[in-house]
């Protein structure tokens, strides 16, 4: 699955340089998913002033239950 962060260089690069995320979800059980980016990608052309980072998500074993 593929996500993507919008913000800018400063806030992607700290998303970027974390080696797992925490997804909150708003209706799915489990209510948080632990998940790593692989193959991070940064527009390289600003849209209104932020960028893009797109990442492939790879879920960890098991969720954390809320």
């Amino acid at each position: 699955m593929k996500v993507c962060f919008h913000g800018t260089a400063e806030e992607l690069e700290l998303v970027a340089g974390r080696r797992l995320m925490v997804l909150l979800t708003f209706r799915d059980v489990p209510r948080l998913r632990v998940f790593a980016l692989l193959h991070p990608r940064t527009l390289k052309h600003p849209y209104n002033g932020l960028f893009r980072l797109c990442a492939d998500r790879a879920e960890d074993e098991g969720g954390v239950h809320g």
